[in-house]
């Protein structure tokens, strides 16, 4: 019985090693054209989008290849919108001032290289799926865990009935958290409730992330302006986003995949060698001027942890 253990031990290494890996070297890389593009209601602000190409796996550089000179539209069904890049070479495409989208509206992405190749998304706008009345801080701790300080940012609203998904991200006088430091989750726990008092968001306030990230991660003082905002995604956005935050990780699906290569995308033309997505989120957000940074959430209503 134990040599038949063995066997039957070696017969599955076998199996679970005959799958074939299709490893690719860094000089056999197939570079593809990288799209980040989000649509907001928001007229206020920029809205852009960002060409740049992939780069090897294992590549050691963080520098981005941009993608200059294209021709980039979105339509929305009555008129065609030109992007144009803010600076040659430096692959960022602005609207027009005033721009936006609006909830419910469908929109087309179109670019076109300079090598001719065009690449095309659509994007429905969904209608916002929570409503933030009021938000307000609280300090957590110092010295903590080896941070400077940690602060939550807690809200006060009402999360539709339907079933929504959110990108959540914090700002200090403007400067708003990176991606990696923002949040993408759904309404499992407080769908179609009022919220009172919702710990929604962190701010860590660390000496490093300062140097990294610049004055979102700064020590609060009194006078500082704290905003918390929501962007309500499309279910297909939200897979995006949470496979590009598993993917290089421990806890990627599936294990040990690369990044962000095997990521849903909804880039279509271009011989099928684009990445990356073009959604359209409606913004909510509020905010609130730090008083005591020190202080405990105010009276109203207690916070729910």
């Amino acid at each position: 019985m134990k040599r038949l253990g063995i066997l039957i031990t070696l017969v599955w290494a076998v199996i679970a090693c005959s799958e074939e890996t299709g490893l690719r070297s860094s000089d056999d890389h197939l570079e593809r054209l990288a799209v980040e593009a989000v649509l907001t209601d928001k007229g206020d602000r920029p809205q852009r989008v960002y060409l740049s190409t992939t780069v090897p796996y294992f590549e050691e550089t963080t520098k981005v290849s941009s993608v200059s000179g294209a021709l980039v539209t979105i339509n929305d069904g009555k008129e065609e919108t030109k992007f144009s890049e803010i600076a040659p070479g430096s692959g960022i495409y602005e609207a027009p001032v005033g721009f936006h989208g609006e909830q419910g509206g469908n929109y087309h992405l179109k670019i076109q290289t300079t090598g001719g190749e065009i690449y095309e998304a659509d994007a429905m706008m969904p209608k916002s799926g929570f409503r933030i009345d009021e938000v307000d801080y609280a300090f957590a701790g110092n010295k903590t865990m080896g941070l400077d300080s940690l602060w939550t940012l807690a809200i006060w609203g009402r999360d539709m009935e339907t079933t929504d998904y959110y990108y959540v991200t914090a700002g200090v006088n403007g400067n708003f958290y990176p991606f990696d430091l923002s949040v993408v989750t759904d309404d499992i726990y407080f769908n179609g409730n009022d919220i009172n008092g919702f710990p929604l968001a962190t701010l860590t306030q660390y000496s490093q992330f300062k140097e990294l990230y610049g004055d979102c991660c700064k020590y609060l003082e009194s006078g500082d302006i704290l905003t918390l905002e929501a962007m309500t995604l499309s279910k297909e956005y939200f897979d995006y986003l949470m496979a590009v935050t598993l993917n290089g990780a421990m806890a990627a699906i599936p294990l040990f995949s690369p990044q962000p290569a095997n990521c849903p995308t909804n880039i279509r033309g271009g011989d099928g060698s684009g990445t990356g997505f073009f959604a359209a989120c409606p913004v909510i957000s509020a905010s609130v001027t730090v008083d005591d940074p020190l202080r405990p959430y105010y009276r109203k209503a207690l916070p729910i942890f």
